[in-house]
């Protein structure tokens, strides 16, 4: 019996442990003493199944959860207690019918699988939310671009990045790098090992011309031309606009194929 209830308090202060620091991710505040809360809350667990009312019970267990949000993260007014606590409750909920799923499927488990289970709903739950925040600083950052040229309209989503501070050397203008799939719908006739090996009629791209650089594109040097007109989000228009070709693949980390110059910030 001492042997089970030890397991069952280890096992509670596991689960705890994950609530705590899962809410701590989704409010993004660092929470403190988060073993000693979860600790507290193992210890008042072993005590729900004296509890002859129900009522009772659920009495206890919120104010232990009211406890652990004190201990762990520090609270502004009620407002910030009642956000963080609702983050709580979810998190818990979310562990409770991750086990609860389980159990109505093979029984009653062991209480080892139980944290196995637990362990599993953390790193997935937490895995999904850092792609949801991923794709919310994406979509934050992504504008709807056109570009038109020599009659040609081309229109894509762009992503705004700060950290594209790439210039021309020779016009001194930002450059908006582009994929190889933008580049062919304005170029057709030009293929990626022409531009590679430099072997295509230069004379038949506005401007054209290498430069050199450092970290982006595969190479030592970016070809770079300009086009008649782009505008972003049909607020701002630039005429003369000088793009470069990269091949770097940012696409697939921006989930675009256009990535705009920090000068283009609307």
């Amino acid at each position: 019996m001492k042997i089970v209830i030890e397991l069952s308090l280890i096992v509670n202060i596991f689960l705890n442990s994950f609530i705590l620091l899962l809410t701590s991710f989704i409010i993004k505040d660092r929470a403190r003493i988060w073993f000693l809360s979860a600790f507290f809350g193992g210890i008042i667990s072993l005590f729900y199944p004296l509890f002859k009312f129900r009522v009772l019970s659920i009495y206890v267990a919120l104010l232990t959860s009211f406890i652990m949000v004190m201990i762990s993260f520090k609270v502004k007014n009620i407002k910030d207690f009642a956000i963080k606590w609702g983050i709580f409750a979810i998190c818990t909920l979310i562990f409770g019918g991750g086990v609860q799923i389980i159990e109505n499927i093979f029984g009653v488990l062991p209480l080892l699988l139980v944290a196995g289970i637990g362990s599993v709903v953390y790193f997935l739950t937490k895995f999904i939310l850092s792609l949801k925040r991923k794709e919310d600083v994406i979509c934050g950052f992504s504008h709807n671009i056109k570009i038109v040229d020599n009659g040609v309209v081309i229109e894509e989503d762009g992503f705004l990045d700060s950290g594209n501070v790439l210039y021309d050397s020779i016009t001194k203008k930002p450059v908006i790098l582009i994929t190889y799939e933008v580049f062919s719908k304005l170029y057709s006739n030009i293929t990626k090992s022409q531009i590679i090996s430099k072997t295509f009629e230069k004379s038949s791209i506005k401007n054209c011309h290498y430069i050199k650089i450092n970290s982006i594109g595969s190479g030592t040097s970016l070809l770079v031309f300009s086009v008649d007109k782009l505008s972003i989000d049909d607020k701002k228009y630039f005429k003369n606009v000088m793009l470069g070709l990269s091949f770097s693949c940012f696409e697939k980390s921006f989930g675009s194929n256009i990535l705009l110059h920090s000068e283009f910030v609307l």
